[in-house]
């Protein structure tokens, strides 16, 4: 009886990625967009990141928008916050900025500069700042496994482990890719408490409020597994995957006790 279920949950999970993966991590990235811009319009284009901070140097760095891609690369509503010696000295906010590969800086647009020193803001139509920094830098800025489909997640790690900076949380999420559609695979087995064992012994409800009650406590686990992973405190690999293979136990076990 459970053999077709698991291959139904089988082609259900290989959908469930497809899908997850062309339609989902563009939505969660353009909603998260549209968020943090106060759901104002944005521009319809690839690759959008919101909300990215950066440290350079002394000084922090932040892009309402980062996007496109090569030489249409461009961050928006970006703002500098200009410290020395951990004093904050100036605040240059620009609409608009645009890098130029052959100097190394960045072109920005439609310039207010706060002097904290004198306390005046000046305006200024452009402005050459940000020398140093790569595009590169401010994609790797912000990595969020649900934004980015498998094959970019993949190679933003690579990016991340060239550049010497902790990369778990990614891999974690990239492995949980993987696993949360193959949890379609335990819920058979799961329900099987409920499924195999009323005509023997009865006890209805006992046996569907425990069947839920797994499902439930799956998800509740899988969640809390990927937050500590997140945290640095399980390996990305047990963050993913242990939640998965625990119930797979418990469900096989159900079932071998219920067939007896």
């Amino acid at each position: 009886m459970l053999a077709p279920l698991i291959l139904a949950s089988v082609i259900l999970a290989a959908g469930l990625f497809v899908f997850n993966e062309t339609v989902v991590v563009k939505s969660a990235r353009v909603v998260t967009a549209w968020s943090d811009n106060d759901y104002k319009p944005i521009p319809p284009e690839s690759g959008v990141l919101s909300n990215v901070w950066l440290l350079s140097g002394e000084d922090l760095i932040h892009a309402g928008r980062v996007g496109g891609r090569g030489s249409t690369f461009h961050a928006d509503d970006v703002a500098i916050y200009d410290r020395t010696g951990g004093i904050l000295e100036r605040v240059i906010r620009a609409d608009s900025a645009v890098p130029r590969p052959a100097t190394g800086d960045w072109l920005l647009g439609k310039v207010r500069i706060y002097d904290a020193t004198m306390n005046l803001v000046r305006n200024q139509p452009e402005l050459v700042a940000l020398a140093g920094v790569t595009p590169q830098q401010l994609t790797l800025a912000k990595v969020d496994p649900t934004q980015l489909d498998y094959w970019t997640l993949e190679q933003r790690i690579a990016e991340l482990e060239a550049a010497g900076r902790p990369a778990d949380e990614a891999r974690a999420g990239l492995a949980h890719k993987i696993s949360a559609p193959l949890s379609t695979l335990l819920m058979p087995l799961l329900a099987a408490v409920a499924a195999f064992g009323l005509a023997r012994s009865g006890q209805v409800l006992v046996r569907a409020t425990l069947g839920m009650a797994l499902g439930f406590a799956y998800f509740v686990a899988d969640n809390f597994s990927l937050a500590m992973g997140n945290a640095g405190a399980y390996p990305p690999l047990v963050a993913a995957w242990a939640p998965f293979l625990l119930f797979l136990l418990i469900g096989e076990t159900v079932l071998v006790r219920t067939e007896e």
